[in-house]
């Protein structure tokens, strides 16, 4: 052989074995992707779960203690009297706090407090003797609520502990502002709920800054930390179940490789996903990042799972590679016999056909226009005979991706644009296609698209992850769903929200916004409880739901609020839409609650606007059709 043809063999060997390290490194990074967001995802569910349920847990005990003791006249009494009558009807309220603060700490309750509308501690259910401190410079969550008359809840500091904490106001019989009520949750209370209900094993990672260091040594300190292995910058509560050898010492080794990893992102304070090979096994570690009212992050909840599915991934990645190296050497060699032989050509030929008909992956090549050569994955995809026969009933290779939103196919290129740019400047982990099969269902693939050097065709592989994307669609679901109205929920919308301002900053599309508040929902809630508020919520849901257009986005902003993103809309056609809704909304006769209406606040995207100055002027309209009477619709 001379010189020009071993250099085209060497080549081919190269090729070969390049294109399975990119396609198998694609594949495994996709399937690696799913499960590490799937494993995120979980552990931000049942975080989720947890803050909504002790906040319905603090509500009713809100409620309770309104209702079954004296706290009202005993606060509004006590405000400016003497030590001696302050402390004789602190001890009457504590007493008839006693046995219901008992049953509350079994509900993860930490602490129950009550201020005066100075700031001035009145009553500390969980230590009594404790009161008359000046809470102004310790609690923002007390001035908050003292200076708005608002309730307020997230994760504070106090003086000897932290915890998620809602603080309620205060009212007279004559609705006149008494003082705050607190009713606060451990971080502790999180992590036995995430290890022992929803068996995940997860830490809760403190900020040290947010304790004096003097506190450290106090007898009264609520719970025990040590410096966490995750970071420096953060403690970890040490109990019987979070041991310092097991959850410090041992996983200061186990996160040893991803240090610098973990400490850029953590910096970062957004929720963030890795995994490390620690001990012959892959571990996954979420973080969840935890924000204080200032929306700074000042803790993180942090989730580790030992995962097998990722090992197996990249044990086939490394055989498939292993395999294909020898496979590639294997055609080599019969290329060589080829040079002497047509009967060994005939012969790699068929070899070659063999390897890529039993691979797991559809392998085409192909011009874009027709196809070339196609192994059996995709004849038996589409039940053909042979590749000549699906090019006379196609006029483009294209035409088989179905068009349909989350996929790529020829219908999202613009003027002058070809598939192959298309794919280039989407993400990975989006290059999917859909194709029907033989039995008219729709199977789904990750492409992969390489130019062939050689013969200036294209290699398309395509990697059925029909499975990977049913599964990651309900992951998604529960994620971006609301619960109870099933609707987008808010973190859906924002993302949506992002896509669409943009779409509309590069090609100066229109677009508007619509707030909607059911009048007087509070007055549901009050007078026919929680469970009729929760119907009218999804009524008003479900008729929004059937009368919004196909192309605008309807989701739960909170609460009694939704919002309507109408896109490509200006807001002349937006109002028009909003007007048809909100009159189907007053049709609505709930059997218990009666009649339901609602106000609609509107506005249209300006130029340089953001989210937060769409949203001001959207509550700003909805103020205006709140204060002009309800049932209307106000733009601003």
């Amino acid at each position: 052989m001379n010189t020009k043809t071993i250099f085209r063999l060497l080549f081919l060997l190269i090729f070969i074995n390049t294109t399975v390290y990119v396609a198998t490194k694609i594949n495994t990074q996709h399937k690696t992707n799913i499960i590490l967001n799937d494993n995120l995802n979980i552990l931000q569910t049942h975080y989720d779960l947890l803050l909504e349920a002790q906040e319905h847990i603090a509500f009713g005990i809100y409620k309770s203690i309104i209702r079954n003791t004296d706290l009202l006249e005993l606060l509004e009494d006590s405000h400016n009297q003497n030590p001696i009558m302050q402390q004789k009807n602190r001890m009457k309220l504590y007493k008839q706090l006693t046995e219901q603060y008992e049953t509350a700490k079994k509900q993860g309750i930490l602490q129950i407090q009550f201020v005066f509308k100075d700031n001035v501690s009145f009553l500390r259910v969980h230590k009594p003797n404790k009161f008359g401190d000046d809470l102004t410079n310790v609690r923002e969550d007390f001035n908050y609520t003292n200076t708005t008359h608002q309730k307020i809840r997230g994760f504070t500091q106090g003086r000897t502990s932290h915890g998620f904490r809602n603080v309620f106001p205060l009212f007279n019989t004559k609705k006149q502002y008494i003082g705050a009520m607190e009713i606060s949750f451990s971080s502790e209370n999180i992590q036995w709920y995430l290890n022992h209900v929803s068996n995940i094993h997860s830490h809760f990672l403190v900020n040290k800054h947010m304790f004096d260091a003097k506190i450290w040594a106090r007898d009264d300190i609520m719970v025990t930390y040590q410096q966490s292995a995750e970071s420096s910058h953060y403690m970890l509560n040490i109990n019987n179940f979070h041991t310092i050898k097991k959850c410090v010492v041992e996983n200061k080794i186990r996160l040893h490789p991803i240090r610098e990893e973990i400490d850029k992102k953590m910096l970062l304070g957004k929720s963030f996903v890795t995994y490390v090979k620690y001990k012959g096994h892959i571990d996954i570690e979420s973080f969840i990042p935890i924000k204080n009212l200032s929306d700074k992050t000042v803790a993180w909840i942090v989730s580790y799972d030992q995962n097998k599915i990722i090992e197996s991934t990249f044990l086939n990645q490394t055989i498939i590679r292993i395999v294909f190296f020898f496979i590639s050497l294997l055609i080599l060699y019969f290329i060589i016999k080829q040079i002497h032989s047509n009967k060994e050509i005939e012969i790699q030929h068929n070899l070659l056909t063999d390897i890529l008909d039993n691979t797991n992956s559809i392998m085409i090549i192909t011009d874009f226009k027709d196809i070339k050569y196609s192994n059996n994955k995709f004849k038996e995809l589409l039940n053909i005979k042979d590749t000549n026969y699906f090019n006379t009933i196609h006029d483009n290779f294209l035409d088989i991706f179905i068009s349909q939103k989350g996929y790529l196919s020829k219908n999202l290129l613009r003027e002058g644009e070809d598939f192959i740019s298309l794919v280039k400047k989407t993400e990975k982990k989006d290059r999917i296609v859909a194709i029907l099969n033989q039995n008219i269902e729709a199977s789904v693939f990750q492409i992969s698209i390489e130019k062939s050097h050689n013969i200036g065709d294209y290699i398309v592989s395509l990697t059925d992850v029909t499975n990977l994307q049913e599964y990651q669609k309900k992951t998604e679901y529960k994620a971006y769903i609301d619960g109870l109205t099933q609707v987008y929920n808010r973190n859906k919308f924002d993302e949506l929200f992002e896509f669409e301002i943009k779409n509309a900053q590069r090609y100066h599309t229109p677009f508007s916004i619509a707030i909607i508040d059911i009048d007087k929902f509070k007055n549901f809630n009050d007078n026919f409880g929680h469970l009729i508020g929760d119907e009218v919520l999804v009524t008003l849901a479900k008729t929004v739901s059937v009368n919004v257009r196909e192309t605008d986005i309807f989701a739960r902003w909170g609460g009694e609020e939704f919002v309507i993103l109408f896109t490509n809309t200006k807001i002349a056609d937006a109002q028009l839409v909003s007007s048809h809704i909100k009159n189907k909304i007053a049709t609505n006769i709930h059997p218990t609650a009666g009649t339901i209406t609602a106000s609609f606040g509107l506005t249209q995207y300006q130029k340089h606007d953001t989210m937060a100055s769409l949203f001001k002027r959207c509550d700003e309209a909805l103020y205006l059709a709140k204060e002009n009477g309800r049932n209307r619709i106000e733009i601003k």
